[in-house]
């Protein structure tokens, strides 16, 4: 990064998820070294202006992404919300007149790919093989929990990797997960019958191991840990997680990778084809806008579903 351009910590402690000032920083970060190799003559934040914002905007839209590509216009749309916030605490702390990224037009909100989800029957093979099982494998019930609860909850990896033992409850005769989302917030997770089962299964087999789980003990722990065998009270790796939901993809016959989130799309697209309406899917999933949403509707627009036929004149 440039010396003239430094962030100032005080912003980043506004946010406490640390992801998302980790996201905040490498945005930032990115535009700052734009700037360096753009215009090499500017002196400081003080000094950027709309133009700079627009041919930066340019620039993620035709060659910013991985590899030279063209960044989604999402992720093109996020980047300059991070600009925003931060201009904005700059204009806060009297280190600039005003925001230029104000008036910057940001992209529409459309996918340059598919969500990776998977098909009904795709999902039924899946659960199917889970449900079999290799009886020689240790994994196979916390696989099995893991990979359920993330096609039966649509809870982001984030918010699936922190839970703790304490947070599956039962309230009102209800199974539920109490989770910490996007912000902060607290989220509760009314639970499918299934998902329950494998938890259960799973939460079994622990104890049989003799690693009965206590309250404040992590819910899905590793079953082995090579570098300290004996320190198996953690939560899993990210990579870990990752690498279990495309194994089992491949096992099932997939010809394309799938991710923990393939499997909060195929949750969404399966409510939305399912008839659920799109703001309850919406606040199912903590989106913070229904527009985000629509993006996983894969539901097939039929003649017969056009609104003429309610017309009477």
């Amino acid at each position: 990064m440039h010396s003239t351009f430094i962030l100032d910590e005080e912003f980043f402690e506004n946010y406490t998820s640390e992801h998302t000032r980790n996201n905040y920083r490498t945005d930032l970060n990115k535009f700052f070294e734009f700037l360096s190799e753009n215009y090499p003559k500017l002196k400081g934040l003080p000094d950027v202006e709309r133009n700079h914002i627009i041919k930066y905007r340019n620039f993620l839209s035709e060659a910013g992404g991985v590899g030279g590509r063209p960044s989604a216009p999402k992720t093109v749309a996020r980047k300059l919300a991070s600009l925003s916030s931060y201009f904005d605490y700059l204009v806060e702390k009297g280190l600039k007149e005003f925001n230029p990224v104000q008036s910057v037009k940001r992209p529409r909100r459309e996918v340059l790919k598919p969500t990776q989800a998977l098909e009904k029957e795709q999902v039924r093979a899946l659960f199917e093989l889970l449900s079999e099982g290799d009886k020689a494998s240790s994994s196979r019930f916390l696989h099995k929990a893991l990979l359920v609860t993330f096609f039966m909850t649509g809870m982001r990896k984030s918010e699936i990797l922190h839970l703790k033992y304490r947070d599956y409850r039962e309230i009102n005769d209800f199974k539920v997960l109490e989770f910490i989302g996007k912000g902060g917030k607290v989220g509760q997770k009314v639970l499918h019958p299934m998902c329950v089962e494998a938890l259960e299964e799973y939460l079994q087999w622990m104890s049989d191991q003799g690693r009965k789980h206590e309250t404040e003990d992590w819910l899905f722990q590793p079953t082995r840990n090579p570098k300290d065998p004996t320190n198996l009270n953690k939560p899993l790796n990210p990579r870990t997680i990752n690498e279990i939901v495309a194994g089992y993809g491949k096992k099932i016959g997939l010809n394309f990778s799938i991710s923990p989130h393939s499997a909060r799309a195929t949750f969404i697209g399966e409510l939305l084809e399912a008839g659920v309406d799109i703001y309850s899917v919406a606040r199912e999933v903590n989106h913070s806008s229904v527009k985000t949403t629509q993006e996983y509707d894969k539901r097939r627009k039929k003649l017969s579903d056009s609104p003429i036929s309610k017309l009477n004149y």
